[in-house]
């Protein structure tokens, strides 16, 4: 059986791997820029100075690596040839602003510091035009964060490149080292940076080390924000299935073992009718009648704390917590247990039926010891495989609940990711789901050997 778990720990790897990618395509293929969000708010701001907004903008893109390609980078070996498509663009009247003009100097951004040698050589060439001089200029500019300005003339650019790649004195007469030295690679550094400097594999890298940067909505580690919205969602999740299961075992034992009674058809009914009910409508109607709508103010609706929470007692903290989960508790549960007791009805229903529970019965065991002791470890099979989704959603959240009782859990800060195009947070997040559900998965083959015997998981000899 060993040998069987550690096959499976392996397989996570790889596992692992393929979700990594797909993840990363589906995310890509979403519309939006999410530097567009973050400096929609700023964009006024900086609409005087048109250069010091695209250097922003750049920079932007830079600090979360979407300025490289997806998955691998091949313009550091044919950015001159890049370079022949933006000459060639040039030489054809075309305006140096636009997206026409963003998507043709794109690959030699991509290029980034392999590029810098051949610009700088360019700059140096008498048969280069003025316009793919400030092209040069503007791409060395944003890429290298020079201290140039559109103020400076072209020969005070220029002069100002010079003595940064060769070495000299900047405006003040202070010596400066040269940059030169710098920017020389090898055919194995091009190489690698193929793999390197690429937004999959830098982010692999990350995610491996579960280093997954800041958030790109308000530039805080995405730690800090799971670290802040994984104990609430526990809260929910936890609570919510160990209620559920303690109604719905005892719950699908008795329907199983009291078939067609009038008890078991008035739970039935009662139970589908829950399941069939959408929780955001009941979510709504919950506000509406105990919430303080038109009926009763029972429950508080909103967040979970009060006013003065801080200066509570231990006992009042506990006794304030409680008050305001317990209206999202109840919507989050119902769905489950009403679910779960159907599977555990169907499950019993399908083992007492076997021989060997009708061979206990006539031994003369009570049916008390036949349902309890030989009958409810076989029927628990499907409610384990249920279990295994514990874990991921312990991550996951709920959006819709979280949502409209304003509770700051995983499912919001998930919504909210989206809604920005916040890719950190999205990427952190499917990521430790992805992990949690592996593992939960791992964790139910663990559980199924120790419910049903029968179950070793040893390979044929």
């Amino acid at each position: 059986m060993w040998q069987y778990f550690l096959k499976r720990i392996l397989l996570i790897f790889p596992t692992l791997f393929g979700i990594s990618i797909i993840t990363f395509i589906i995310i890509k293929m979403a519309p939006g820029d999410p530097t567009a969000f973050k400096m929609g708010n700023q964009q006024s701001g900086l609409s005087s100075d048109q250069n010091l907004a695209k250097q922003v903008v750049e920079q932007t893109r830079e600090i979360y690596g979407l300025d490289k390609p997806l998955l691998l980078n091949f313009t550091i070996f044919n950015y001159e040839e890049n370079w022949a498509d933006v000459s060639a663009y040039l030489a054809a009247g075309n305006p140096t602003t636009g997206r026409e003009y963003d998507e043709i100097v794109e690959p030699i951004k991509q290029a980034d510091e392999v590029a810098v040698p051949f610009l700088v050589e360019l700059l140096e060439q008498e048969s280069v035009s003025e316009q793919e001089k400030l092209v040069a200029l503007e791409l060395l500019t944003l890429k290298q964060k020079l201290s140039i300005s559109a103020d400076m003339s072209v020969e005070k650019q220029l002069e100002y490149v010079q003595n940064w790649w060769y070495g000299g004195t900047d405006t003040s007469g202070v010596a400066r080292s040269s940059a030169r030295d710098a920017y020389q690679f090898s055919g194995w550094n091009k190489f690698t940076r193929i793999f390197t400097d690429a937004q999959y594999p830098r982010w692999f890298v990350n995610m491996m080390t579960l280093d997954f940067g800041t958030s790109i909505k308000d530039n805080r580690p995405v730690m800090e924000h799971i670290k802040e919205s994984v104990p609430v969602s526990l809260i929910f999740t936890f609570t919510s299935f160990i209620i559920a299961y303690l109604i719905a075992i005892p719950l699908g034992i008795y329907s199983a073992t009291h078939q067609y009674t009038a008890g078991d058809k008035i739970t039935t009914v009662i139970l589908f009718i829950l399941y069939s009910l959408p929780n955001f409508w009941v979510a709504t109607m919950a506000i509406v009648f105990f919430g303080g709508g038109d009926f009763l103010n029972v429950f508080p609706v909103s967040g979970l704390h009060s006013v003065g929470y801080e200066e509570m007692g231990s006992w009042d903290r506990l006794v304030d917590l409680l008050h305001h989960i317990a209206l999202p508790l109840i919507i989050w549960t119902y769905g489950s247990f009403s679910a779960l007791s159907r599977y555990m009805r169907g499950s019993m229903l399908e083992v007492i039926r076997q021989d060997y529970i009708r061979t206990a019965r006539a031994k003369g065991l009570s049916e008390r010891v036949v349902t309890y002791k030989h009958a409810l470890r076989n029927s628990l099979i499907p409610i384990i495989t249920m279990l295994a989704n514990l874990l991921p959603l312990a991550i996951s959240g709920s959006i819709i609940i979280e949502s409209i009782f304003s509770i700051p859990g995983m499912g919001q800060l998930s919504f909210n990711a989206v809604l920005f195009r916040d890719y950190p947070i999205i990427m952190a997040v499917t990521t430790i789901s992805a992990m949690l559900t592996l593992f939960g998965i791992l964790l139910s083959d663990l559980l199924y050997a120790i419910v049903d015997p029968r179950i070793t998981f040893e390979g044929k000899r």
